[in-house]
């Protein structure tokens, strides 16, 4: 793709200081009476998964990351001593970037994303993506000088050494439309947003709304493009390199309207039933707004605060380059989620019978070293095992007598949930298990088998008939009659406490 003349005057316009060519289209700048700017992330940032497990549950009202910001003024010394020792290795502050760069973020943020009442996702134009790419101007010399340099560098430039920036670029510019990140439809979602959801998810999506402090759980922080309760799953690639944080624990548009729709049992997050459809989607496409930008925030300041023997120091035209690689990136793995979508294949349970069947199967399997749900599970989750999220919150595995299950209890539900894992909480994925061992024609796969096992353990009806000698004794003798022995060393089933 030959460079557009139009780019010489770009050349001229960002060698004049600018640091980022005019856009192709004009940017509405909004009025002085408009509800602000999205402020710049300020607080703790988890970058990787944390060192060790929590010594207990945080108190009310003293997130963990909140706790370790101010160890002085926190009950939760000990989480905030723990998490301090991680500044810097797992835990990074925003507020140590340099000045100059964190100016330079925010200044590219706004224009990019826009405020809270005229949000936008902006995508550079090809030919601003090939000068943040290649040039790379000096501050000691003067105007012509680096308009000369920059034009000696564009001269140099071919083509195909950005041929995989062009499949990026093209590959942002096609989400942008699929995922409907449309002005429009970001500042009707906006509005939806700002009436039902600001008090406890914030301005920001950083889950610290007026009302979040009040909640037993922090509400869902949008800002790292990763949610829990997916039905998508992108099966890692060795032949590919990795774009960014990748696609997982990213949901389909469809998983996000059912949370708004149906809620999430057993936490604050409310039903909202009364919504219209188009309101939900504007919605759904606002959320995504907070989280594409929120992760672009995230990824360019990591890498800025980490650089490595071989980077360049991340400001001016470096950071740029920087900015625009994330944001293709994480509009790359949003297209890549909401493309691989988990195909749930059918019970094959035709009656009551062939139900509790496949979960003595169940049970066999959650209890076996394929699926080894009870290392985590302990006691089937009655016995609390602390663990980190991604957020850097504290979690548990799910109490699974209790049947309360957050991303729904229907069959199809828990089959994504064992499928696909729970990325940001550490939830091994199962989709392997599929592959080895016998499959069935007429009966449910492995992790249906689990899936029937988690329903009838959280029935005390169905519990109490899979602890039933008789019960166990009679499919002994139809799994025998079928020369299927794989129930053959199952002597009794202990459920209950």
């Amino acid at each position: 793709m030959p460079i557009p003349v139009r780019v010489l005057p770009l050349l001229a316009i960002v060698a004049l200081g600018c640091g980022r060519a005019t856009p192709s289209t004009p940017v509405v700048t909004p009025s002085a009476s408009a509800s602000g700017k999205y402020a710049p992330r300020s607080d703790l940032m988890v970058i990787k998964l944390l060192d060790g497990a929590p010594r207990s549950w945080p108190s009310t009202g003293f997130p963990p990351l909140r706790s370790a910001r101010n160890p002085a003024m926190t009950p939760d010394r000990d989480i905030a001593d723990d998490l301090r020792k991680q500044l810097g290795k797992n835990i990074l502050d925003p507020s140590e970037l340099p000045a100059p760069a964190a100016a330079q973020l925010t200044s590219m943020m706004g224009a990019h994303f826009g405020t809270p009442a005229e949000p936008r996702v902006r995508v550079p134009s090809w030919s601003e993506t090939v000068i943040a790419a290649v040039v790379r101007l000096d501050p000691k010399k003067g105007v012509f000088a680096n308009i000369g340099a920059a034009a000696a560098e564009i001269k140099k430039w071919k083509p195909s050494a950005m041929k995989a920036t062009l499949a990026d670029w093209e590959a942002a510019e096609t989400a942008k439309i699929e995922l409907k990140l449309d002005d429009a439809a970001l500042t009707r979602g906006s509005v939806v947003y700002r009436r039902w959801c600001l008090q406890c998810h914030g301005p920001t999506g950083a889950g610290d709304g007026a009302h979040a402090i009040e909640l037993a759980a922090m509400p869902r922080d949008y800002r790292q493009g990763i949610f829990k309760f997916t039905t998508t799953f992108v099966k890692a690639d060795p032949t590919l390199k990795k774009k960014g944080f990748g696609p997982s624990g990213k949901p389909l548009r469809a998983d996000l309207a059912r949370t708004i729709r149906k809620g999430l049992d057993g936490s604050m997050m409310p039903a909202f039933t009364s919504l219209s459809d188009a309101e939900v989607d504007d919605l759904v496409s606002y959320v995504i707004h907070l989280a594409i930008r929120g992760e672009t925030e995230f990824s360019t300041t990591a890498r800025a605060m980490q650089p490595t023997e071989d980077d360049p120091d991340f400001t001016g035209p470096e950071l740029t380059w920087l900015f625009d690689q994330n944001l293709m990136f994480v509009l790359y793995n949003w297209a890549l989620a909401s493309k691989s979508a988990i195909t749930i294949p059918p019970e094959y349970t035709h009656t009551d019978s062939d139900r509790l069947l496949s979960a003595f199967r169940g049970y066999k399997l959650y209890n076996s070293a394929e699926f080894g749900c009870a290392a985590c599970h302990v006691n089937y989750g009655r016995e609390p095992q602390l663990k980190w999220d991604m957020w850097g919150g504290v979690v548990q595995p799910r109490n699974l007598p209790l049947g309360v299950f957050r991303g729904g209890r229907r069959g199809e539900d828990l089959y994504a949930r064992l499928y696909g894992g729970i990325f940001p909480s550490g939830m091994t994925a199962f989709h392997t298990t599929l592959t080895t061992g016998p499959t069935y024609l007429d009966r449910p796969d492995k992790i249906w088998n689990v899936v029937h096992f988690l329903q009838a353990l959280s029935d005390p009806y169905l519990r109490q008939q899979l602890q039933n000698p008789a019960t166990l004794t009679k499919f002994k003798e139809r799994l025998k009659a079928d020369n299927d022995l794989f129930l053959e060393d199952l002597n009794g089933v202990k459920l209950d406490p």
